[in-house]
């Protein structure tokens, strides 16, 4: 408590309670206001570029960015034993639904995507030659896993992950197939249209960095950079998918919400799709069964590797099912005009 207390002082509050609410994150309440305090993971060299972010936020009116609080000095953070800390207003959370979540989190997202996009023309080359050998690396793993099966149809008694493995073979083999098509129609995309669009990016896109009240703002900015707008939507649907089991339905269809903002190009799509279809950590678990075998326990083995197999069912979904959200929503629209 009196670190928190010392590290407050920069900011001229004094606090009249300190609750923990995680291992980083503490409330504060000085008699009027209630702040959070941060603790970030960021270091020295990684602080002006996450300054940078809050620079942005005002140059580009990115509203549900939640600001942070500059201290005494007019610096975005404290330091403290070689830790930085930031300060932020306490936003007590609404209660939506998960659908309206969801929502919340393509139109925040979008938001900001489409504020900050910057129109680039793209080295062919060197992304040819990128994509190139992913593909290669990529059409090496149908053998591999091929492999995998026999060796654990061999054995009289399978494992529950070996089970796994064997049950979900012919739905990899469809991955590994509907991933070699977008790599292929991207690259074709991207010879025909160079142009391609950065903006600013999370970086670690989740539902629980969203906060919910009359006002959605978007929390955590530590791993912010600019880059394609594919990364954040990636990662925000491979949490859905891996670890709350959301219905690949569901996210293709609440998608709009996200697009009528932000509306990707073609290249952009199927790169989305070679994200949401990239089958290495499935096989990194199956790689690890194999090496070590005792550690960690099959409960969790098993866990994990459906957690990664319903990433790569809803990539198997995702452009058709995106598709079919659009041409449904136009076919509505068509017979209301």
């Amino acid at each position: 408590m009196q670190a928190t207390k010392k590290i407050m002082k920069a900011y001229g509050v004094k606090p009249l309670k300190i609750t923990p609410i995680s291992n980083r994150v503490c409330k504060v309440w000085d008699g009027r206001y209630t702040y959070a305090l941060k603790e970030s993971r960021l270091t020295k060299s990684a602080i002006a570029s996450w300054e940078q972010i809050y620079h942005h936020a005002h140059a580009f009116h990115l509203t549900t960015i939640l600001p942070v609080y500059l201290t005494g000095q007019s610096n975005f953070y404290a330091e403290m034993d070689d830790k930085y800390y930031y300060l932020t207003p306490w936003i007590a959370e609404d209660q939506p639904n998960h659908e309206q979540k969801i929502v919340n989190a393509y139109e925040v997202i979008g938001s900001i995507h489409a504020k900050t996009s910057q129109q680039i023309t793209v080295d062919i080359e060197t992304a040819g030659n990128i994509f190139r050998n992913y593909r290669d690396n990529c059409a090496q793993l149908k053998l591999k896993l091929f492999n995998y099966v026999q060796l654990f149809e061999q054995n009289r008694f399978m494992s529950p992950f070996e089970l796994q493995v064997c049950t979900h073979y012919h739905v990899l083999v469809s991955v590994l197939n509907e991933l070699d098509f977008h790599i292929d129609r991207f690259m074709k995309e991207l010879e025909n249209d160079p142009i391609w669009y950065n903006c600013l990016c999370h970086g670690n896109l989740k539902l629980t960095h969203f906060l919910n009240t009359r006002h959605t703002y978007l929390i955590n900015w530590e791993s912010a950079r600019y880059g394609t707008a594919v990364t954040d939507l990636s990662q925000l649907l491979h949490s859905q998918a891996r670890f709350y089991d959301q219905s690949p339905e569901q996210l293709a269809e609440l998608f709009s919400a996200y697009s009528d903002i932000n509306a990707l190009t073609d290249s952009q799509h199927h790169l989305l799709s070679i994200y949401l279809l990239d089958p290495f950590y499935y096989i990194s678990l199956i790689d690890n069964y194999l090496e070590q075998p005792d550690h960690p326990s099959m409960l969790k083995r098993t866990r994990m590797l459906e957690s990664a197999f319903r990433q790569l069912v809803l990539g198997l979904k995702w452009n058709n099912l995106v598709k079919d959200t659009q041409d449904f929503e136009e076919s509505v629209e068509d017979s209301n005009s």
